[in-house]
C-alpha cells in the first residue's frame, strides 16, 4: 500500500512533465530568434522559474478548431464565472475572518492547556498523555491521541498529514494549477491576447505555475478584465463540481464491494492518531471487545454504537487464569493513594510500563487487584465467567484503565485512552476495494485532495492579495461603472499589427514599420455572411489614448487599499496562529 501510495502518484507525474516538454518542443513558436532555447531558467530571490514562449499559440490554435459561434457561448460562459468570482470573493473574506478567529481561538485553548499541565507536573504529575509506547508481541498498548484545531488546516507533510501523501499532493496541485493557467489563458485568446510565457516555479518547495501576458490586456475593458481574472479561479470551480458529481452519482461505487457482514473496513487514520502506524487502510476490524462489528437490522452502525457509548463489552466475559499466580503479582496503589481519575497504579517494580491493574469479577477472590501485563492475557478470545473450577480465577481490566481490545486478521489490537479519540481519529466503512485495491485506494485520495485544492485555489485565488486574481478582479470590479459604455464591446474576430522587427518575416514593411496581418481567428460556418475584423497594436504610441485602468478616484483607492489590507491581515494572522499551535504543541 505504501508503495502504491508512492509509486503511483510518481509515475504520473513524470508523465505529465514529459507531456509538458513535448508540447513545447513540437509547438510552433511565436519565437523572432529561431535558435532561442525552448526552456529558460530564471531565478529571482527564494524563486526558480522554468518557463518557455513555445506554447504561447496553443490557445488560440485551440479556439481556431472551434466553430465561431461555439466560440462566443464559450465566452458567455466565461461571462458567467464572472458572477461566481464575485461571489466566491465575499465567500473568501468571509471564510477568512472565520478561519482566522477559529485558530487563534485554538491558541488560547493551547496556552490554556500548558498553563494547566505544569500546574498538574507540580502536583500530581501531567493530567495529559500525548505519547504511546508499543511493546512486543501481537498486541500493543497506546495512549490516547490529541488532535488538531478546528478551521481551516493547512496541509503539511509530517504535520496535519502524512509524508506518504506528499506525492499524491503534489501530483493534485499540479493538475489544478494546470486546469487554472490553462483558464486564464483560453479566456485571454477570447479577446484575442496571447500570453508571453508560461512558467512553471518553485518557490521555497512549493511548485506553482503562471502564464504571462502582454500589456495588451490594459486595453480591455473591465468587464473583459474581469473575465480574464476570474477564468482561472472559475475553471477550479468547475473542476470541483465535476469531482463532485461524480462522487454523487456514485461512479466510486463500481469500484468497492459489501464486507459489513465480516466487520468495518478502515477508510482512513488521522496522521497524528498512535494508531496511524497500526491501522493501514482496508484493515477490517471484526469486534471491539466483545462486541462484533458486522452489521445487523437491529444495530446497522455497531462502531460508533459502542464507541460512543459507557458500555464495556460483555461484562459476564473475562479471562481465566490460575488463582496462585494471580494472587502472586504485585498489587496496585492503594485506594486512599488513587491517581488521576481514581485509577489505581502499578508503580511497584521495574516492569511497572508494561502492566496495568485486572480486577477478579468471581469467586472468592473477587473484588481483588492485581497488577498483570496485558498482551499475553487480553490478546486470546475471552471466555463466559466463571471458570471451571476453584484452581482459577476470572479477571478483567479495571474499567478505570480505559482499554480498547480491537479485533484485526493480524491478531489483538489494545488502545489505551478515550474511546471517544478512536471514533475521531478512525473512520471505517462498510465497503473494501475491489481489484486491484491499493490502486483504487490511492485513486480515492487522489481524488480527495483534488476536490479539497481546486476548492481552495477558487477561494484563495479570489481574496484580494498582493499578485492574486482577486486582486485584479477588485481593480475592474471598482473600475467597471465608470467605464463600461454601449461603444466599449469588444469585436469577437481581430486583426493584428505585427511590429516584427525580423527581415524575413513575410508581412514585414519595407520600412520596417508595424505591419498589418489579418485573418480570422475562428472558423465560420458557410452561412456566416459577415467578416470581423479589427485592428490591435503589440506597440503603440505614448500619446494614444488607452481604454485601460486611468486615474483611480480617492474613495475608490481607500476601498481597494482597506480589503486588500483587511486580507492580507486574516492571511498572516491566520500563518501565524498555525505556527504557534505547532510551536505550543511541539513542546
Amino acid at each position: 500500500m505504501l508503495s502504491t501510495l508512492i509509486v503511483l502518484p510518481t509515475t504520473f507525474l513524470i508523465f505529465l512533465i514529459a507531456t509538458i516538454h513535448y508540447l513545447a518542443s513540437h509547438s510552433h513558436s511565436t519565437q523572432s530568434d529561431p535558435i532561442e532555447k525552448t526552456w529558460n531558467v530564471e531565478r529571482t530571490g527564494l524563486m526558480i522559474s522554468l518557463y518557455t514562449p513555445t506554447l504561447n499559440n496553443l490557445p488560440r490554435s485551440l479556439l481556431n478548431k472551434l466553430n465561431i459561434k461555439l466560440a462566443r457561448r464559450l465566452k458567455v460562459v466565461y461571462n458567467a464565472g464572472i458572477g461566481f468570482g464575485l461571489l466566491g470573493m465575499i465567500i473568501a473574506l468571509g471564510g477568512s475572518c472565520w478561519a482566522t478567529m477559529s485558530v487563534w481561538k485554538s491558541v488560547l485553548e493551547e496556552v490554556n492547556l500548558h498553563t494547566l499541565e505544569k500546574v498538574q507536573q507540580g502536583s500530581a504529575g501531567n493530567i495529559m498523555k500525548r505519547a504511546f509506547t508499543e511493546k512486543g508481541g501481537n498486541g500493543v498498548v497506546m495512549e490516547g491521541s490529541w488532535g488538531f484545531a478546528g478551521g481551516l488546516q493547512p496541509l503539511i507533510p509530517g504535520l496535519t498529514m502524512p509524508w506518504t501523501h506528499l506525492p499524491s499532493l503534489a501530483l493534485a496541485l499540479i493538475v489544478n494549477q494546470l486546469i487554472h493557467e490553462f483558464g486564464h489563458a483560453i479566456s485571454a485568446a477570447l479577446d484575442d491576447i496571447q500570453p508571453s510565457r508560461f512558467s512553471f516555479s518553485l518557490y521555497t518547495g512549493i511548485p506553482s505555475m503562471m502564464v504571462s501576458f502582454p500589456s495588451d490586456i490594459d486595453t480591455l475593458d473591465p468587464n473583459a478584465k474581469m473575465r480574464l481574472a476570474t477564468s482561472g479561479p472559475f475553471h477550479n470551480l468547475l473542476t470541483w463540481f465535476f469531482i463532485w458529481l461524480l462522487t454523487f452519482g456514485g461512479v466510486g461505487k463500481l469500484f468497492w464491494y459489501d464486507r459489513s457482514n465480516e466487520g468495518m473496513v478502515v477508510k482512513d487514520v488521522h496522521w497524528n492518531s498512535p494508531l496511524y502506524p497500526h491501522l493501514t487502510p482496508g484493515s477490517v476490524l471484526a469486534h471491539l471487545d466483545d462486541i462484533p462489528l458486522s452489521a445487523t437490522p437491529s444495530s446497522p452502525d455497531p462502531w460508533s454504537e459502542y464507541l460512543s457509548s459507557d458500555k464495556v463489552g460483555d461484562e459476564g466475559r473475562g479471562w481465566c487464569m490460575d488463582k496462585t499466580t494471580f494472587l502472586s503479582q504485585p498489587e496496585p496503589s492503594l485506594p486512599s493513594s488513587k491517581g488521576e481519575n481514581g485509577k489505581m497504579e502499578c508503580k511497584d517494580n521495574s516492569t511497572a510500563s508494561e502492566r496495568i491493574t485486572f480486577q477478579s469479577i468471581y469467586g472468592p477472590t473477587k473484588g481483588s487487584y492485581r497488577c498483570l501485563n496485558p498482551l499475553p492475557i487480553l490478546n486470546i478470545k475471552s471466555t463466559k465467567c466463571p471458570c471451571p473450577d476453584s484452581r482459577w480465577v476470572c479477571v478483567r481490566p479495571d474499567p478505570l484503565e480505559k482499554i480498547l481490545r480491537m479485533g484485526t486478521k493480524d491478531g489483538i489490537l489494545l488502545f489505551t485512552g478515550p474511546r471517544g479519540e478512536v471514533l475521531r481519529d478512525v473512520r471505517v466503512r462498510k465497503e473494501d476495494a475491489r481489484g486491484w485495491k491499493g490502486g483504487v485506494r490511492w485513486g480515492e485520495l487522489f481524488f480527495n485532495y483534488a476536490s479539497t485544492l481546486s476548492l481552495s485555489l477558487f477561494l484563495f485565488n479570489l481574496l484580494p492579495l498582493p499578485l492574486t486574481d482577486g486582486s485584479q478582479l477588485l481593480e475592474s470590479l471598482l473600475e467597471w461603472r465608470s467605464t463600461v459604455g454601449p461603444n466599449n464591446s469588444m469585436t469577437p474576430l481581430k486583426a493584428t499589427i505585427n511590429n516584427n522587427n525580423d527581415p524575413s518575416h513575410p508581412n514585414r514593411n519595407d520600412g520596417g514599420g508595424p505591419s498589418f496581418k489579418l485573418y480570422r481567428e475562428y472558423e465560420m460556418d458557410s452561412d456566416d455572411e459577415e467578416q470581423y475584423v479589427g485592428i490591435e497594436s503589440e506597440l503603440e504610441p505614448i500619446d494614444k489614448p488607452r481604454r485601460g485602468r486611468g486615474k483611480e478616484v480617492g474613495w475608490k483607492r481607500w476601498v481597494r487599499r482597506g480589503i486588500q489590507w483587511f486580507s492580507f491581515s486574516m492571511v498572516g494572522l491566520w500563518g501565524i496562529g498555525w505556527a504557534i499551535v505547532f510551536l505550543l504543541r511541539s513542546s
